[in-house]
């Protein structure tokens, strides 16, 4: 075993305790299969029946775009009786900007039936996401979904299905697809339709929302940021890079490089433990180790003074589909001064 790979090894065994799985992040897609048609509502299927955009985002569990029994929102209001995103999608961003939710989610409008695609990022400080779209033509309804969980245990779900029925946003008292304006006044609180022509037992739609590939890179500082970074998604027989970096001089030239791959981050993650004398912060600094124990070590190329890139190319193994791995880089230079970088999480998908 050559040197740097000892020190390596020496390194990760400091760490011996699982990973308790706090401040991730995970990227989803979530499919909207429009399922109402002449033969899922025979009767109440309009000319012109389609989907608005899609509209919603990610938020802190206990908050709400919009809620059962609860009065509709006006930027709900809007999208349930005229299709509009534009005040919902600023009632998100105002969400966003008071620290309740962290990113909007959009997609397109589509006619029913029909399939529309949009992807999305949550952290376990946004864990759940709310979705929905006006049904068209009507008088105020909708179909969406009002706080899907996706970190449940402490672990990010899979895949989560939900079938879609029909909303009354409780503003406008029209009675079928083409009824004229008519205020609801006072506004009533928005209730699932049980009866009419969207009052039956066939779904309206359906969302899926899928786990995909993803990249995060974590640590809390003490290894400078920018010493790691990634490109390319972990897809089967796709190829992800890792590009180390001394931004701050710390490591002189002809030094030895490498990332070490394990399946558990370190048990403090997101942050790591801390580890005296192998940072990249400067003559003398610590460092955090981010992740334990190893299961592969890929040696880079030398470092001399400029960043170096190591390649990981995906097998083409289904089994690593939805797989978690935690990657940490190395330098070591020939006066015997080491670095640890930040560390990444990667979740493999197709």
């Amino acid at each position: 075993m050559d040197s740097h790979a000892a020190l390596c090894l020496a390194v990760l065994a400091l760490a011996a305790a699982p990973a308790s799985g706090q401040g991730s992040e995970a990227r989803y897609s979530v499919r909207f299969e429009a399922l109402w048609s002449p033969q899922t509502h025979p009767g109440a299927y309009p000319s012109g029946a389609h989907y608005s955009n899609l509209i919603g985002g990610t938020h802190v569990r206990g908050s709400h775009f919009w809620e059962a029994g609860d009065l509709a929102s006006p930027g709900v209001e809007l999208m349930a009786e005229a299709g509009f995103d534009f005040s919902l999608r600023d009632e998100v961003e105002a969400a966003i900007a008071a620290g309740s939710a962290g990113r909007l989610i959009t997609g397109l409008a589509i006619d029913s039936p029909g399939t529309a695609m949009s992807s999305f990022r949550v952290s376990e400080v946004f864990p759940v996401a709310t979705v929905v779209a006006m049904i068209a033509p009507s008088p105020d309804w909708f179909i969406g979904v009002d706080g899907v969980d996706l970190y449940v245990g402490d672990t990010w779900v899979d895949e989560l299905v939900v079938e879609l029925y029909a909303w009354d946003a409780g503003t406008d008292s029209g009675g079928d697809f083409g009824s004229p304006n008519q205020d609801t006044d006072p506004q009533q609180p928005i209730t699932l339709i049980t009866s009419g022509p969207l009052g039956g037992a066939a779904p309206m739609g359906r969302f899926t929302f899928r786990r995909l590939a993803s990249t995060w890179v974590y640590g809390c500082g003490t290894n400078p940021v920018g010493t790691l970074q990634v490109s390319g998604l972990p897809r089967l027989l796709r190829t992800t890079r890792f590009t180390l970096a001394d931004p701050q001089g710390a490591i002189s030239g002809n030094a030895l490089t490498a990332v070490s791959i394990s399946t558990r981050a370190d048990a403090a993650f997101p942050c790591g433990s801390f580890v005296p004398g192998f940072g990249l912060g400067g003559p003398g600094a610590g460092s955090e180790l981010l992740i334990e124990g190893m299961v592969r070590r890929i040696q880079g190329p030398t470092y001399q003074g400029t960043p170096v890139t190591i390649p990981l190319t995906i097998p083409d193994r289904p089994g690593l589909v939805g797989r978690t791995f935690y990657v940490q880089g190395s330098l070591m230079d020939t006066n015997g001064n080491t670095g640890l970088t930040e560390a990444v999480e990667l979740r493999v998908g197709f």
